[in-house]
């Protein structure tokens, strides 16, 4: 995958899916686990099959280049069903945690076996871990929100000082909430680096693509 700045070049989107179209509303906190807890079952299904859902693939396949130590501790945020679990699993790595907001998600994803912990984070507010983990990897979270840019300083306290954390920004969202005007400065604000900004496939069959972020808390 080539470094790129690419964004989507839509910022009013609709598709032919009433939960894809909910979480891309901005709705509230309660509203989104609404729609979840709904869409649980049928979430794969739907994203892969129907929308061509390829963020998780490529960015397990970018996180496996920044971190190639099968046995590091991942903490993988709002996970989801486990799509990128089950990724990670695939690849060795031997010590993934969940963290996530919905009950209705959190069964599904229970049920492949490749987590050893599963617990509830809210991504909108300080996550307050206690032991901090070697990285962490956040896939289909960030874009239209939430949560939005302006929480993405939250997430930098889930890993070690210095540690990766690599996450995925859908491009359409991006351009929505204007990314480019919030993006660096939210960044230089709380002193975090921006190692890398990769394009990866996102929802094929819309023709979104997405960025695949790197990033560090400076030490």
């Amino acid at each position: 995958m080539a470094e790129d700045k690419s964004r989507s070049k839509t910022s009013d989107l609709k598709v032919d899916n009433d939960h894809i179209n909910i979480a891309y509303s901005n709705p509230s906190t309660s509203a989104l686990m609404d729609m979840y807890a709904k869409w649980a079952k049928d979430y794969d299904k739907e994203t892969i099959s129907g929308h061509g859902y390829a963020a998780p693939q490529d960015a397990v396949s970018g996180f496996a280049k920044i971190v190639p130590d099968s046995n590091a501790r991942i903490l993988d945020i709002g996970y989801g069903t486990g799509l990128a679990g089950v990724l990670l699993a695939a690849r060795g790595y031997s010590h993934i945690d969940g963290a996530d907001l919905s009950d209705e998600m959190r069964a599904v994803a229970a049920k492949h076996g490749v987590y050893r912990k599963l617990f509830t984070l809210d991504m909108t507010d300080d996550y307050g871990i206690d032991d901090p983990y070697d990285a962490a990897i956040c896939v289909g979270v960030f874009g239209f929100g939430p949560p939005h840019v302006e929480h993405l300083h939250h997430i930098m306290g889930a890993v070690k000082p210095g540690a990766p954390v690599v996450l995925t920004v859908n491009s359409a969202g991006w351009t929505a909430r204007d990314w480019d005007a919030s993006f660096a400065p939210h960044l230089a604000k709380h002193k975090i680096e921006l190692v890398a900004d990769t394009r990866i496939r996102y929802l094929t069959k819309e023709d979104i693509d997405g960025h695949l972020i790197h990033l560090r808390r400076a030490s």
